[in-house]
């Protein structure tokens, strides 16, 4: 069994929506990306090809809802809900779906009940950073707070951020500060309290946990001792939410897609921070320089792991079927 737990999708009604309001590059690609976005038949003639059974459709494309006035946002947001639950109705035994917020306020919020009430999608879908605000925003806490009590799943993209106006020229935006960004979003979930206070809230991040894996000794350290001291000289900032055990235990309660552009390496390192149990396998269908390619890139990273056969379908399906309530 294979679940492809962060799988894209971009419904052609939501990109016809879309073209109402907005021509912008983002849409423009759009248009001229792979068909499996849009074409669940096609879509599953590859998943029968190549060994996929389920795949968890993501919406693609986030930068897409920048620069909209919040009453498009909304109005669209209902738009990509119902095209979202739409699609996956077709092969609704092939395919589960995740909602998506663009924004967090109380049209978003009513627009959550209905994702997981009326829509009956399994998780729904944040970015990194809403409008330029981080995730410990106070306007995201009534959406944890409904999330965690439900034991939804946030799933969570990069966004573009304005770090640089340089940034996006060879894809650097894409290429290295979305992982950058994903970690900042997971920093501030942390050291904002967010675990702290919803302990058993259940966030996914896209991936494989951007940098921290990688940095995660320098962040501990940080967490521990150097941080109170620059705290101390006046160029640490405002302190956070106070924690209970080490800061950096609370990195390892997110769960995160195994995608590592098929780096072996990279899956081991993921696996040795955060632990077999919060690794889902996931591919970025259908990105890749040949049409889905990198979704077979991830496929032989995980079989060729050096993984007990326990952990492997772990990460293959079974912590997507716990996490999803598939196992039940």
């Amino acid at each position: 069994m294979v679940i492809d737990a962060y799988a894209h999708v971009f419904p052609m009604r939501l990109i016809e929506a879309l073209g109402e309001v907005s021509t912008g590059a983002e849409l423009r690609a759009l248009q001229a990306q792979s068909s499996y976005l849009w074409d669940d038949e096609r879509r599953v003639s590859f998943m029968d090809e190549h060994g996929f059974d389920k795949q968890v459709l993501v919406l693609a494309r986030p930068p897409v809802w920048l620069g909209m006035e919040r009453t498009e946002i909304h109005r669209l947001t209902r738009v990509a809900n119902d095209s979202l639950a739409e699609f996956a109705s077709r092969r609704s035994d092939r395919f589960l779906s995740v909602g998506v917020l663009p924004i967090v306020d109380d049209d978003m919020m009513e627009e959550f009940e209905r994702i997981h009430g009326e829509l009956g999608l399994c998780g729904v879908l944040i970015f990194s950073n809403i409008e330029g605000k981080p995730l410990d925003d106070d306007s995201m806490w009534p959406l944890y707070e409904r999330a965690a009590a439900l034991r939804l799943p946030i799933w969570i993209h990069p966004q573009h951020a304005n770090i640089y106006p340089w940034i996006g020229r060879d894809v650097l935006d894409r290429t290295l500060a979305w992982p950058f960004d994903t970690s900042l979003a997971m920093a501030r979930l942390v050291f904002g309290g967010v675990f702290e206070k919803y302990p058993d809230i259940r966030f996914v991040t896209h991936h494989m946990g951007g940098m921290i894996p990688y940095f995660a000794p320098r962040i501990d350290a940080f967490a521990r001792s150097t941080a109170v001291e620059y705290a101390r000289l006046g160029i640490g900032g405002s302190s956070g939410a106070v924690l209970t055990g080490p800061a950096i235990d609370h990195f390892r309660r997110f769960y995160n897609d195994s995608i590592s552009n098929g780096s072996v390496e990279a899956l081991a390192m993921a696996r040795a921070f955060f632990g077999a149990d919060r690794i889902l396998f996931g591919t970025d269908f259908p990105f890749g320089p040949e049409d889905g390619s990198w979704a077979l890139d991830e496929l032989r990273a995980v079989r060729e792991a050096d993984l007990t056969h326990e952990d492997r379908e772990k990460i293959l399906h079974g912590n997507a079927e716990k996490l999803l309530g598939l196992a039940d």
